[in-house]
C-alpha cells in the first residue's frame, strides 16, 4: 500500500452554523492539574480541575471582569448522527435551550441572559458540540444553575421537538443558499463514505421527520456523558467559590463512561487522489483549492510543523507565491494552513482567489503552487526563519491583551479537548521546538499525486448533483501527463521566498503614563487636529494611529464614490507587500473607504509604527497605479455589486432600509454604469483632484506613545498630505483658509401617511421582511430609549416568532440608528411564509407589545435596566476597544469622551411611565410613518402583487426621497 492510501484525511470541516476546528482529545489524568502557565501580561487566576464525574473544568477569576461567561464542550458531533438520522446532534443542540425540569419555560434561558445583560448561543461540528453563554456578573451563579439543567434533565418535549424541527429545516434552507455551505457538500461526497466527516451533519426537516423526539432522547442518552464534556466558567468570584458553583452545579451530570469515536477509515478512498473537483457556485467568485491529506497534526503541537509551512506558502510579501500569481494577474488573495484536524484525521490546505485570467490558467496557477512547495522543502526549511517565527510569537504571547467575551471562553472550552489543561496558553501560542524533520515530513505530502483541486465557478460545466443541497459538481482524476508538468520548473524561483523581517520590534519598554483621562487637543490647525494620550494602563506596548482623511469631492456623484472605492483598493494593493511583514511582526494597518473619504489605521506595537505610516501616506498621495491591476479592482467591484442580490434575503432588505433613507446612496444600476465606463486616467486625475480640493484631517494618537511622539506623527500627516513645511509652527498657518467642514451625509426623515413598502426581488428562494421604526432626534435621552425598548423587545418577539409560530430561523429584533438618529428594525426570513404574512405577525406583535410591558413586573423591568446599564458601562478590555472608543467620540464630536456616562445618567433617571408612553407612540400611534422592506424571491412577479391595503407603495427610492425633509447634517 502506498504513503498516499494510508492516509487518514479531509478537508477543513465546516458545517453551516460556523466554522470551528475539531481536536481531539489527549490524557487527562489527574483530578487537579500542575501550576497554570499565563501570559504575563494576564491578571486573571486560574484553577484547573476534574470533577468526581470526569468532567474537565477550567475556572477562571478576574475580580474586574464586567462580563461573566460560560461554555461547555461536548466531544460529540454531527460525525455521530444515526445512520438513518442525519443531523441529530444538530437537533439535539437546537432542543437544548428549549427548558429543563427544574426550569421548564420555553426559551427561559435566553430570556434570563438576555435580560441581565447578556447572551446564548450554540454550535455543532463533526465532532463538537458547543454550548455558552454571557451574562452580567451579579447574575452567573443562577445562570450557571439554569445552563447546568440542560445537561442533567432538559425537557425535550415531543411538542418542542417539532416546531424546532422545523426552525432546523429553515435554517438549512437558508444554508443551502451559501456558497461555503454548497462546497462542504460536494466534499461529503468526495469523502470515503465511511467516513463521518461525509454525513451530513446540518439535516434538514426531511431527516428529522417521523418518530425523531425518540431518537432524539437515545442520542441524549447515550452519547452526552460528562466524561465527554468540557466546562469553562469566568467570573468575577474567587477561584474557591467559583469551585464551589462548579462541584455543586455539574456534579450531578451523568458519566456513562462514554468512549470517544475512533475512525480508523481513511478519509480519501485508497486511488482517490490525485482528482479534481469542479463546483457550480450561486455566486461569480471563482475559487480554488488544493487539498492534501497529511500526517495526523495535533500530537505535534509543541513543534506546530503546519505553523511554519503556512508561514511560507501564505506569506504575501515580496518572495511569496501570491507576488507571483499577482504579477501575472491570475490570483487576488491566498490563504494557507492546516484544514480538517478531526477524528484522527489533518490535511494541509491552499486556498485561493482567482481573477477570470487566473481561472482560465488555473493548471499553470497550480504548476507554480507545486513549484514554490518545492522551493520551500529545498530551500525554506530553516532555523533562522524558525527563530525570527517563535520570536514573534513569544512577543504575542508576553503581551497577549486580555478579553472575557464569549468567543474567548468558548474557545478555550473547546482546547480542553486537546490540550493538558495548564498548557493551554503556551500551546495555543507557541511553537516550542525546532523540527527540521518533522516540517519537511509534511511537505513530503504536499505533491501533485496526493491532492484534491478544488474549483468554485458561476458557470461551470457539471455532471453530478449533490443529494442534499442539490449542487451541480463534476469529479475526475487528475491526468498521469499534468502530474508530470506540475512537478517541472515553470519559471525562474532565484528571488522566491521572504526575506527576513525589518518590521521586528525591538524598543517593547512602556512609556511613563499620562496624567491626562482623555485624549487632548496637542494639533490644532486648519485643516488638521490631532488628539492624543498617553495610555499604559494595559502594560502593552501597543499604540494605535488612527487618521480620517474627508472630502467634498466623495459625495458628488457615484462616479466619485466608485473611484474612491477604485482609488483605496490600489493604494491597498500597492501597500501590500511592503506592510505584509509588518502584519507578521504585530504592526497591523488597514485604509478603508468612509462616506467622507477615505481612514488609515495603524496599530499593535509602536517600534516602527513611523516607518509604515510614512510609506502608507507616500503611497496614498503618489500612487502609481499599475494598469493591469487597476482593471482587475475595476472588474472584482463589477462582480461584487452583481453579487449583492444573492446575499441572504434578510441582508437585502436591511441594506435596503439604508437605501431609502441616506440621501446619497447610490443605486447597483447607477454603480455598474460607471464602473462599466471608467478609466485609469481618470483615476489618476481623481487620486491628483482629491489632495488638490480642500480636505480636513483628523486624528488619534494613543497608547504607548509620547506626546512628542504623537506631534512628530501628527508632522508625518501634515507634510505628506498638507504639504506643509512647518506643520507644527502656529506662524505657518497665518495664510491658510478656515478649517473645511465634510459633513456624515444626511438622513430622509419617514414621512407620515404610510406606512411606505418597498419591495424587492433576490436571487434566492427565501422571503424576508424588516420593518424599520425611525427615531426624531439624535438626543441622548431617545437613543437611552430605543436601547431599552431593544434590550426588553428582543427575547419575547424571539420566542413568539421563532419558537412558537415557527416563521423561519432568522428572527431579530434590534436598535439601528443611522447617521446618529436612533432606530428599530425587527427582522425575519423564511422559507415558507410569505413578507405579507410575515409583516402581519410582527404588526400584530407590536401592538400587542405595550399591554406585555405595562403588565411586566418592576422587578423584571429594573432587571432589563440593569442589563442594559451593564453593556453600556462595561470597561474597555483592550487599547483597541478604548481606542475605537475614543475614535468614535471624535467622529461625533463628544470631545468630553463621556457619552457613556452621559447614556448612563439619562438611562438611570429614565421614568418607567414616560418610557412606556414613548414605546406605545413608536410601536402603535406612529405606524403610519414606518418602512416595510419585503423580499420576494427570484420566482415572483413583482407587477403581479396586490398594492398594500394600509399603505404606500414605494416604486422608486429616487422618487421617494424627492422632496422629502432631512434630519441636520453632522459636520
Amino acid at each position: 500500500m502506498t504513503l498516499f492510501n494510508q492516509i487518514n484525511s479531509g478537508n477543513f470541516g465546516k458545517i453551516y452554523i460556523r466554522a470551528v476546528l475539531s481536536l481531539v482529545v489527549l490524557a487527562w489524568v489527574a483530578p487537579v492539574f500542575g501550576e497554570f502557565q499565563k501570559s504575563p501580561s494576564d491578571h486573571r487566576e486560574y484553577l484547573a480541575i476534574q470533577l468526581d464525574n470526569e468532567m474537565r473544568v477550567l475556572l477562571i477569576s478576574d475580580p474586574e471582569t464586567d462580563i461573566a461567561t460560560a461554555s461547555m464542550s461536548v466531544k460529540i458531533g454531527g460525525g455521530s448522527d444515526f445512520d438513518n438520522r442525519p443531523g441529530l446532534a444538530h437537533f439535539l443542540e437546537h432542543m437544548l435551550f428549549l427548558g429543563s425540569e427544574k426550569y421548564p419555560e420555553l426559551d427561559g434561558f435566553r430570556d434570563f441572559v438576555e435580560r441581565h445583560g447578556g447572551s446564548t448561543n450554540a454550535y455543532t461540528s463533526i465532532d463538537r458540540t458547543n454550548y455558552n453563554f454571557s451574562v452580567d456578573p451579579g447574575y452567573l451563579q443562577p445562570a450557571l444553575d439554569r445552563f447546568a439543567q440542560y445537561f442533567i434533565a432538559p425537557l425535550m418535549q415531543a411538542e418542542s421537538a417539532e416546531r424546532e424541527r422545523t426552525v432546523v429545516d429553515a435554517e438549512f434552507q437558508m444554508r443551502a443558499q451559501s456558497d461555503g455551505a454548497r462546497r462542504w457538500d460536494v466534499l461529503r461526497q468526495v469523502y470515503n463514505q465511511k467516513h463521518p466527516a461525509s454525513k451530513f451533519i446540518a439535516g434538514n426537516g426531511k431527516t428529522l421527520e417521523g418518530e425523531v423526539h425518540e431518537d432524539l432522547l437515545r442520542f441524549y442518552e447515550k452519547f452526552y456523558s460528562s466524561n465527554l464534556m468540557a466546562l469553562v466558567v469566568l467570573g468575577q468570584e474567587p477561584l474557591e467559590e467559583l469551585q464551589k458553583f462548579a462541584e455543586n452545579m455539574f456534579a450531578s451530570v451523568e458519566n456513562s463512561d462514554v468512549k470517544e469515536p475512533v475512525i480508523s477509515e481513511p478519509l480519501f478512498e485508497p486511488g482517490k487522489l490525485p482528482a479534481q473537483v469542479t463546483i457550480k457556485t450561486l455566486k461569480d467568485d471563482p475559487r480554488m483549492s488544493l487539498v492534501f491529506p497529511v500526517m495526523y497534526l495535533l500530537p505535534h503541537w509543541k513543534e506546530k510543523p503546519a505553523v511554519y509551512v503556512s508561514y511560507l506558502i501564505g506569506h504575501e510579501g515580496e518572495g511569496s507565491l501570491l507576488s507571483e500569481l499577482k504579477n501575472r494577474g491570475w490570483a487576488a488573495g491566498l490563504y494557507a494552513g492546516q484544514g480538517l484536524a478531526v477524528y484522527q484525521t489533518s490535511t494541509f490546505n491552499i486556498s485561493i482567489t482567482l481573477t477570470q485570467d487566473g481561472l482560465e490558467n488555473w493548471e499553470d496557477v497550480a504548476a507554480l503552487v507545486f513549484q514554490y512547495i518545492r522551493v520551500v522543502r529545498e530551500r525554506g526549511i530553516d532555523k533562522w526563519r524558525y527563530d525570527e517565527r517563535k520570536m514573534l510569537d513569544e512577543i504575542e504571547y508576553r503581551f497577549s491583551e486580555v478579553t472575557n467575551d464569549r468567543g474567548f471562553v468558548t474557545n478555550l472550552a473547546d482546547v480542553l479537548h486537546l490540550y493538558p489543561a495548564n498548557e493551554v496558553y503556551p500551546a495555543l501560542y507557541l511553537t516550542q521546538n525546532y523540527a527540521p524533520d518533522l516540517i519537511a515530513e509534511l511537505m513530503d505530502y504536499l505533491v501533485p499525486e496526493n491532492v484534491l483541486i478544488t474549483i468554485g465557478v458561476a458557470d461551470a460545466e457539471t455532471d453530478r448533483v449533490t443529494p442534499d443541497l442539490k449542487v451541480d459538481y463534476s469529479l475526475a482524476p487528475i491526468s498521469e501527463s499534468m502530474i508530470q508538468n506540475w512537478k517541472t520548473d515553470v519559471v525562474n524561483s532565484k528571488n522566491w521566498l521572504p526575506s527576513p523581517n525589518e518590521f521586528l520590534p525591538q524598543d517593547l519598554t512602556l512609556e511613563p503614563e499620562s496624567q491626562a483621562d482623555i485624549p487632548e487637543l496637542v494639533i490644532s490647525i486648519p485643516s488638521f487636529d490631532l488628539w492624543h494620550q498617553t495610555d499604559t494602563s494595559f502594560e502593552n506596548p501597543r499604540a494605535s494611529f488612527y487618521i480620517s482623511v474627508r472630502s467634498s469631492l466623495t459625495k458628488l456623484s457615484a462616479k466619485s464614490s466608485e473611484l474612491l472605492n477604485l482609488y483605496v483598493e490600489g493604494v491597498n494593493d500597492l501597500l501590500n507587500e511592503f506592510a505584509y511583514p509588518a502584519l507578521m511582526a504585530g504592526l497591523n494597518y488597514s485604509l478603508y473607504q468612509h462616506s467622507r473619504g477615505f481612514s488609515i489605521r495603524v496599530s499593535g506595537y509602536d517600534d516602527n509604527q513611523e516607518v509604515l505610516l510614512r510609506r502608507i501616506i507616500e503611497v496614498a498621495t503618489s500612487p502609481q497605479f499599475i494598469p493591469e491591476r487597476f482593471e482587475q479592482h475595476r472588474k472584482d467591484a463589477i462582480l461584487a455589486i452583481n453579487n449583492n442580490n444573492k446575499d441572504d434575503a434578510y441582508h437585502q432588505t436591511t441594506e435596503e432600509v439604508y437605501a431609502m433613507v441616506l440621501e446619497k446612496y447610490w443605486s447597483d444600476e447607477e454603480r455598474l454604469k460607471v464602473l462599466e465606463e471608467l478609466t485609469l486616467v481618470e483615476l489618476e486625475l481623481f487620486a491628483q483632484e482629491f489632495f488638490a480640493d480642500e480636505i480636513q484631517i483628523v486624528a488619534l494618537s494613543h497608547g504607548n506613545v509620547s506626546r512628542d511622539g504623537a506631534v512628530k506623527m501628527g508632522e508625518i500627516v501634515a507634510t505628506g498630505f498638507l504639504e506643509l513645511d512647518n506643520p507644527i509652527g502656529v506662524t505657518s498657518f497665518l495664510e491658510l483658509d478656515s478649517p473645511v467642514e465634510i459633513g456624515k451625509g444626511r438622513m430622509a426623515i419617514v414621512p407620515e401617511k404610510g406606512p411606505y413598502y418597498r419591495r424587492i426581488n433576490v436571487e434566492n428562494e427565501d422571503w424576508a421582511i424588516t420593518v424599520f421604526l425611525q427615531g426624531s432626534e439624535r438626543s441622548i435621552e431617545e437613543r437611552v430609549q430605543f436601547g431599552l425598548l431593544s434590550q426588553i423587545i428582543g427575547p419575547p418577539f424571539f420566542t413568539e416568532l421563532r419558537t412558537v409560530q415557527e416563521l423561519g430561523y432568522v428572527v431579530h429584533a434590534y436598535h439601528m440608528p443611522i447617521l446618529g438618529i436612533p432606530g428599530m428594525v425587527f427582522v425575519i426570513q423564511s422559507p415558507e411564509v410569505d413578507p405579507k404574512s410575515l409583516g402581519n405577525s410582527i404588526n400584530d406583535f407590536l401592538k400587542e407589545f405595550p399591554s406585555q410591558l405595562s403588565e411586566m413586573s418592576d422587578d423584571e423591568f429594573e432587571a432589563h435596566r440593569d442589563g442594559l446599564l451593564s453593556r453600556i458601562s462595561a470597561k474597555d478590555e483592550t487599547l483597541t476597544q478604548r481606542s475605537g472608543r475614543y475614535w468614535r467620540e471624535i467622529d461625533d464630536k463628544e470631545y468630553k469622551f463621556d457619552t457613556r456616562e452621559q447614556l448612563v445618567s439619562a438611562l438611570e433617571r429614565l421614568d418607567r411611565t414616560s418610557f412606556e408612553k414613548f414605546v406605545l407612540e413608536l410601536l402603535v400611534d406612529n405606524a403610519s410613518s414606518r418602512l416595510v422592506i419585503e423580499a420576494y424571491d427570484r420566482n415572483t412577479d413583482l407587477s403581479n402583487l396586490p398594492m398594500p391595503e394600509d399603505g404606500v407603495l414605494v416604486q422608486s427610492r429616487t422618487k421617494f426621497k424627492t422632496g422629502q425633509e432631512y434630519f441636520p447634517e453632522i459636520k
